[in-house]
């Protein structure tokens, strides 16, 4: 694994954060000041090819990284616009049994408030 890659995924797995390309390119830039944006944007494509990280679209149609391939869903807070992760026990094998599939992966999205902003509220 090249350093740059190891930067971007150090970078996506420090925190629980999805951030944006840019996010990343700014703090990878910290790990390796000369790591190029071109760079950034082509791991982060290698990477998910690689099934290393997830590609999460948002309702603008932009894109925000997840470094966790093990199943789960994503609430989209209508309030504050973070991105919070979620599982739901046994999802997949509900799905199997309604659909008569088998499930390789999932992308589950719902909007809604966080606990956060409910506080705030």
């Amino acid at each position: 694994m090249t350093r740059q890659r190891a930067a971007i995924l150090q970078v996506l797995r420090s925190d629980k954060c999805h951030h944006t390309a840019e996010e990343i390119f700014d703090l990878a830039k910290e790990i390796l000041p000369t790591i190029s944006r071109a760079t950034v944007y082509n791991n982060l494509k290698a990477l998910e090819d690689e099934m290393l990280i997830r590609r999460i679209v948002t309702e603008e149609g932009g894109a925000r990284y997840d470094s966790s391939y093990i199943p789960h869903g994503h609430l989209f807070c209508s309030e504050c616009g973070g991105i919070f992760d979620f599982t739901i026990p046994e999802f997949h094998k509900a799905i199997e049994g309604a659909a008569d599939c088998v499930v390789d992966s999932y992308e589950l999205k719902i909007r809604g408030v966080c606990s956060a902003c409910r506080k705030n509220a």
